[in-house]
């Protein structure tokens, strides 16, 4: 039998959700800033988008991005669960948020 594939918003919307539940009570998830200079068709797509998801053009463009990223991490075959992910995770995390004194939960 068929499995319906989720559209890339619905996959939007429920990555935001499982990250919302992941927080739990420790707040925000450590973030990094990075600056991206758009053409003017993609920011004209990105205002659109933004307006269909109730959410400011830098909102919607880091929810998108996240998306995106998180595709193409999985399409290209590298560790997203699991032991050997956690791992590299945490030393990621070490590394680029060393003032964080605790880890997201990983609920």
């Amino acid at each position: 039998m068929a499995t319906k594939t989720n559209s890339r918003v619905q996959t939007l919307i429920r990555h935001a959700l499982d990250e919302q539940a992941a927080r739990g009570h420790q707040g925000d998830l450590p973030e990094g800033k990075v600056t991206l200079r758009l053409q003017a068709i993609d920011l004209y797509w990105l205002s659109q988008l933004a307006v269909l998801m109730d959410a400011s053009r830098t909102r919607a463009a880091s929810q998108l991005l996240s998306a995106a990223i998180r595709d193409a991490a999985h399409t290209a075959g590298l560790p997203t669960e699991g032991e050997q992910f956690q791992t590299s995770f945490q030393a990621f995390l070490k590394q680029e948020f060393p003032h964080e004194t605790s880890p997201p939960s990983d609920t």
